[in-house]
């Protein structure tokens, strides 16, 4: 049976998106994932922007029909990062499913939107989390690495579908910034009884930081990236070592104590 069979009562689903400084890009996105049918609601969140990202989002808004699919702006005055810009989308909705998508995706079809969700919505054993990844390579030297990322540490990647209780549960979202994605993915990879698949969108990809900010300036941000997704990584590590450490000694004191 499809998720749309009277038979099965299928899940909320609600897109969060994540926005900062994405004028003239965001709404094209906002516009795609409407159109998907498996989408209930769509959440974006704006996080302190300085240009006219709300702006245009507000126009976008005022000129939808009523009858249009739910579609809520939350405009955050101060930007708090990645993180906490998809935790607060997530706190203010009661679905049960959440897509995170990139405000700067070029080539998105809502077929994919829906795509992505396919494997979350399945009657006969759902995922836990569905990672979406590019299939096609752009051209140049950045835009091969930025393909070969996603095939090489898909965990990074920025477009996932995932239940909302396992989102919630992740350690220090709030504070992980660009190391969201990673911190999300060691989560859920460390737990052997969430299921993960993967989906690829096949001919989407988005600007590279160079391309948005200018070669220095982007450079520099992409390092600023890589560093906070590497410290995100060591400290799963690290509370990932102190948890073994702490059953290991459990152990020892459960096994003294029966003597």
């Amino acid at each position: 049976m499809t998720p749309h069979s009277p038979h099965f009562s299928s899940p909320r689903v609600a897109a969060i998106v994540p926005a900062y400084n994405e004028s003239g890009r965001v709404v094209e996105v906002l516009k795609t994932i409407s159109q998907a049918e498996l989408v209930d609601e769509v959440i974006i969140v704006t996080d302190g922007c300085t240009d006219d990202t709300v702006a245009q989002v507000n126009s976008w808004l005022e000129g939808r029909e009523a009858q249009a699919k739910a579609v809520r702006l939350f405009a955050l005055e101060h930007n708090i990062g990645k993180g906490g810009a998809m935790a607060h989308g997530a706190h203010h909705t009661a679905a049960e499913i959440l897509l995170f998508l990139d405000a700067d995706l070029i080539g998105l079809r809502p077929s994919q939107v829906d795509e992505m969700l396919q494997p979350m919505l399945r009657e006969d054993g759902s995922a836990d989390m569905v990672l979406g990844l590019f299939g096609a390579v752009r051209g140049g030297l950045l835009g091969w690495w930025l393909s070969y990322c996603h095939r090489a540490v898909p965990s990074i990647t920025g477009q996932r579908a995932i239940r909302r209780d396992v989102f919630l549960a992740v350690p220090g979202l709030t504070r992980s910034r660009f190391g969201v994605e990673a911190a999300i993915s060691c989560f859920v990879l460390s737990d052997p009884e969430l299921r993960v698949d993967h989906v690829y969108i096949h001919s989407v990809t988005h600007p590279i930081k160079e391309e948005k900010l200018g070669p220095w300036r982007g450079f520099r941000n992409r390092m600023r990236m890589y560093r906070e997704i590497a410290r995100t990584m060591a400290v799963h590590r690290v509370r990932q070592e102190a948890m073994r450490q702490h059953a290991k000694a459990m152990k020892h004191i459960e096994r003294f104590s029966n003597k």
